[in-house]
């Protein structure tokens, strides 16, 4: 695993790098208090905006400006070079959809179903 990477993002170089233990905590910090944003919607990424600004230094009001495609070839660069936090992404993902799985088996009154 490289701890970064440099790589051509619109005609300018940048450099991917991995997050450091403390980082990816403030970032995942901040998901879970700000609103969901629309680019990771449209990204259906492992790594969400916030993590591929924090890891490329572009802010998510410049990545709004460029296409989809370009983003999601970034957010695989980030997700190359920060294996660890798109793992943990994908295990958080799969815990909230088992979750929202087992409540929308759930009657209203609350009760398991039989």
């Amino acid at each position: 695993m490289q701890d970064m990477k440099t790589i051509t993002f619109n005609d300018n170089e940048i450099t991917v790098k991995e997050l450091t233990v403390k980082q990816v905590r403030q970032v995942f910090s901040r998901l879970e208090k700000e609103d969901a944003l629309f680019l990771d919607d449209i990204l259906d990424q492992h790594v969400p905006a916030l993590v591929i600004a924090e890891a490329t230094g572009i802010s998510v009001t410049d990545m709004e400006g460029h296409k989809p495609s370009e983003l999601v070839a970034l957010a695989q660069e980030v997700a190359s070079v920060n294996p660890s936090v798109a793992s943990l992404i994908k295990k958080r993902l799969a815990v909230y959809e088992k979750m929202q799985a087992m409540t929308l088996n759930q009657p209203l009154t609350g009760q398991p179903a039989a």
